[in-house]
Parts: C-alpha cells; structure tokens; sequence
C-alpha cells in the first residue's frame, strides 16, 4: 500500500493557444525588448548585440526547446523537468536542482512589484507629468519611490493573483492572461512605431527636457565613468560567448512544462514544440528589431553610456526621480512626448509585468505538489480541490513565502541587483541539468523505448541527444558568466 499512488486529481483543461502563451509569458516578451540589451550592455565589454541576440535565440530554438520539447512529451506529467531530473539523472540531483528552480521562481514573484514601480510606474508617471505640464503626475512619480508604495502594489499583486492561480488553472492561463497579453503587445507596438519614425535629433532635443543633461554632457560622464565599456565590439571567444550566454532567459518559452500534466495532447512531441518555437520565434524578431532599431538611430556607444550610468549613477540626472536602466522603454516614452500614448505604454508595461505571474504560480506550485506526490515533503501539498483541480494549499504557503521575500527586497534595495541575478543564475542550474538530462535519455533503455522523441533522428543520432549538448554548453556558460 505504500507504493499505491491516488490520482493526481489535476485536469488536463490547457489547450494549445493557453499552453503557447503561457510558455511565452514566462519569459515575456516585453521585459525580452527590455532586459536582453540590458544586460549585453551591463555586463559584456566589446560586445555585439546583435550578434548575441542571433547566437542566443539559435541556442535556444535548437538546443533547449528541443530539450524540453522532448523532455515534457516524454514525460507528460505535472513538474515535467523535475521529473525528469529524477528519473534520468538521479533523485538526489533531481530535487535540489528543482529547489534551486522554485527558490529562482519565488524571488522573481517577490521582485516583480519592484519592477511594476521602476520599470512601468516611475518613468510612466514622470513623462506624463513632463509633457503634459501636469505636476501632480512627477510629485506621484517621486513618491512611488517610497519602500511603502511598493509593499503595497506588491500585495495588490500578490494576493490577486493567487486567488485567480486558486480558482482554477484556466482561470488563470486565458481569463486573466489573455487580455493583459494582448494590452501588451499594443504597447510593444507602440515601441516599434515610436523606434522607426524616431531620429537622433529627435532625440538630442527630447533629452534636456526629460533628463536635465544633453546628450554631450552624457556622454562625457560615460567616457569619463566607464571607459573600458565604451569600445569598439571585439569578435573573440569570450566577449562573444559571454554576450550570447546573456540573453539566456530572452528566447527560452518554455516555461509551462511544470504544468505539462494539465496540457491536453502533452505527449504529442510537434506539438510541444511548435508551442515553444512559436513564441520563441516572435520574441526573437521583435527584440531584434527594437534593438537594431535602437542601435541605427543612437549608436552603440549611446546606448551603452546610458546602460551605464542609469544603472551605476542614476544620480548624475538631478531632478528626476530614480529613473530605471532600462533605456528601451525609457527612451520611447521620451520620444512619444504625448502623455495620452505614454500612458498606453505605462499600461501595457504594468500587463507585461503582470503577464509573468501565470507560469510563476504554475511553477512554484506544481514544483511543490510534484515534491509531495513523491513524499519528500508532506502529503497536504499534493491535496488537489475536488471543485477547483488546483493544489491549494500548495499555493498558499507559496503566497506567504512570496510575501516575506517581496517585503525583504523591498526594504533591502541596496541589494537588489544581486537578488535580480540570484534568481536568474539559480534557474539556469536546473536548466542546464535538464538539457543534460536530454542527451542521457537514450542511455536510459526503459524509458528511452516509451518516449514518442526515440523516433527522431538525424541518421542514426537521436535528435534529443543533439539538442540536449547544445542547450547543456549554453544554459551551463550562462551560468558560468552570470
């Protein structure tokens, strides 16, 4: 009777479109235009970013979604890569790689009201009080900056979000998805359209207004500041490897895995993939273009020096409130000098922060309920409701985990760039372990002559093995240089 196992009690209820999203949100593709400069710019002297972008959406389309493709069609039940992990590797590796995935997971619950206030509110609100002449829209935009302000927005995110993840898995992956998915591609195509129309003189003559500096006095603090950034790209193996290792995180859609056992079809391997390549395909395309868009009408040196300065010496613009470094939707809000369209981007960027929390709550939560299924820790977290088909309590002790952290960051903001890529780098581990786990499976004879991917190969490789060494080399050098 011990090794008797119930039924899960979950509901396969996600449909194709539902499971596309969802594996697109998880990385969404608004904080992809955002972050994927960001960090090349940051971190990467002699960088090419397009280049990157192109090497780190390769990696992605024919290494790792080709892993988790496989991986989640081959074990098509909820926490698919734990599972996964388990089985092929060992238990011991499995589950400690899964922790360090719901540890990365939680942080990132806690620290999106963080980005709601930095990345959508404080600039939305200060451009819009700037070209509309409104200063009650600076003064809210100064104030937001108050611990306060983004305790509150962080349980208005929080606690909602939960009960929708409570009321059932559909709920939350097309009543509330969907339409802020949708909000955010109206803004995304706003950015688009204020990148293409824009010029560098625009620009120039947009900056005294919004910053208080000029373009020249920028640029003399960056030259003077960080000079070993304000080079020419330099094409070896180490700056080009370490741009691409980068973007780990930009093209990656495929997140709904950990709730694979509620994907109808979830062991049809084309369809797993096409839903995975499908948005992996569109984020690529439009975080190429924004930022060779970007690049053509400032110049990499530009885009760099503010990179640097925002992020380092957010100071240096007296006058303004603590702006974000992210100058792909800093600057577009400058360039709309419309308060009616800047704030159709505030909006879409609060949908793009909120379109996160869909596979966040379906990783930490079936992570857990995976756990318990398999009695490492207590049986009440796999209790699924008979009304619901949600694990709910599973759920709220990752509420009360989310809050404690939300509330940590958010009084402890000095630190906040090392939480940033502590939840990044403890989600890779687990990553580059599953893309292992891939190329081992053949290995693994009793499982490998189950799986629906043993029938795909390139001559007599399996194309499981080729996918899973080339997602391990990328996840594993991502991890190396975050």
């Amino acid at each position: 009777k011990t090794f008797v196992r119930p039924s899960t009690g979950l509901v396969r209820e996600i449909g194709f479109l539902d499971h596309l999203i969802t594996n697109m949100n998880g990385v969404v593709p608004l904080a992809a235009i955002v972050l994927t400069p960001w960090w090349i710019f940051f971190a990467v002297r002699g960088s090419d970013l397009m280049l990157a972008i192109l090497g780190g959406w390769l990696f992605t389309m024919f290494g790792s979604l080709v892993s988790y493709s496989m991986i989640s069609a081959t074990f098509p039940r909820s926490a698919a890569p734990y599972i996964a992990n388990s089985r092929v590797l060992h238990p011991a590796i499995g589950w400690p790689a899964e922790v360090l995935m719901w540890l990365g997971w939680i942080m990132a619950l806690a620290l999106y009201p963080g980005f709601m206030i930095t990345w959508a509110l404080v600039p939305g609100l200060y451009t819009i009080g700037v070209s509309s002449g409104i200063k009650a829209f600076t003064d809210a935009a100064f104030a937001l900056a108050q611990p306060e302000w983004a305790v509150l927005a962080g349980f208005l995110m929080l606690i909602p979000t939960s009960l929708i993840a409570a009321l059932g898995t559909r709920k939350l992956v097309r009543t509330f998805q969907l339409p802020i998915t949708i909000i955010m591609f109206i803004a995304i195509i706003i950015l688009i359209a204020l990148w293409a129309t824009t010029s560098k003189s625009q620009v120039e003559a947009l900056l005294p207004k919004y910053l208080d500096a000029d373009i020249n006095s920028i640029m003399v603090e960056a030259r003077r500041s960080y000079p070993d950034f304000l080079i020419p790209s330099v094409y070896a193996f180490i700056p080009i490897m370490a741009a691409i290792a980068f973007t780990a995180g930009s093209f990656n859609t495929y997140w709904n895995s950990w709730a694979v056992g509620e994907v109808r079809r979830a062991g049809d391997v084309k369809m797993q993939l096409i839903s995975m390549w499908i948005p992996s395909i569109l984020i690529a395309v439009i975080v190429g273009l924004t930022s060779g868009l970007a690049q053509a009408i400032l110049g990499r040196d530009f885009l760099v020096g503010m990179t640097q300065i925002l992020t380092n010496n957010p100071g240096f613009f007296e006058g303004t409130p603590a702006m974000p470094a992210y100058i792909m939707t800093l600057i577009p809000l400058m360039i709309a000098d419309n308060p009616v369209i800047q704030f159709i981007i505030m909006i879409g960027t609060i949908c793009g922060v909120l379109a996160y929390f869909p596979a966040s709550w379906l990783i930490v939560t079936r992570e857990w309920f995976a756990w318990s299924f398999d009695r490492l820790i207590p049986e009440k977290f796999s209790e699924v409701s008979d009304r619901f088909h949600t694990p709910i309590w599973s759920i709220v002790v990752n509420l009360i985990v989310a809050s404690i952290f939300m509330v940590l960051f958010i009084y402890y903001i000095e630190y906040l760039g090392f939480f940033n890529t502590a939840a990044w780098v403890t989600t890779l581990v687990p990553i580059a372990l599953l893309c292992l786990s891939a190329a081992l499976l053949p290995l693994r004879k009793e499982l490998w002559s189950l799986s629906p991917a043993n029938k795909y190969r390139i001559g007599p490789i399996p194309i499981i093995v080729i996918g899973g060494i080339l997602g391990f080399i990328y996840n594993g050098a991502a991890v190396w240089f975050y």
